[in-house]
């Protein structure tokens, strides 16, 4: 299920990518050679990138691709790290938790107010990407957990063999 659910985001970010750039095409084209700027691209694009920069950054999350430093957690022990990977899991959780929850409220409270130029709404079509994409990396944190406790019971020398899907 969670590789369909990959798959799903995956594609989802890929057509937003492709429709962001035939969106700022199609603006650039009325701009410069029909002389005559739209309103709606620079809106749709803006919303687009805001997709793709939450929705990428659980792709980012699933992937372990976030920027980190670790300069100090790599002189602990095993032991000591796996505490602070546990630790910085627990404290995601929660902050991914409130941004879920108050995504929700946030996107109903302005569900009603329509953007200038689409005249879509804020709600539903910008605000509601705090809740699904802190849900899809709750639940890519909430996964990852576990692994991060096995690793402590695993015997000092034996690393981890990657990171499995």
């Amino acid at each position: 299920m969670k590789r369909l659910l990959d798959h799903a985001v995956d594609a989802f970010l890929a057509a937003l990518l492709l429709g962001m750039t035939l969106v700022v095409a199609i603006q650039v084209f009325f701009r410069y050679v029909v002389n005559s700027p739209l309103a709606w691209p620079e809106e749709t694009a803006r919303i687009m990138i805001v997709w793709l920069s939450f929705v990428g950054a659980y792709m980012a999350m699933r992937e372990n691709k976030h920027i980190g430093f670790g300069l100090l957690v790599e002189r602990l022990p095993a032991a000591g790290q796996a505490l602070v990977e546990i630790a910085a899991k627990l404290c995601m959780i929660l902050f991914l938790l409130v941004m879920t929850v108050e995504g929700f409220a946030f996107a109903a409270k302005y569900a009603d107010v329509p953007m200038p130029y689409t005249d879509v709404s804020t709600g539903l079509v910008v605000y509601s990407v705090f809740p699904v994409s802190g849900a899809l990396m709750l639940l890519q944190s909430l996964l990852d957990l576990p692994k991060a406790i096995g690793k402590l019971r695993q015997p000092a020398g034996r690393p981890e063999e990657g990171r499995a899907r």
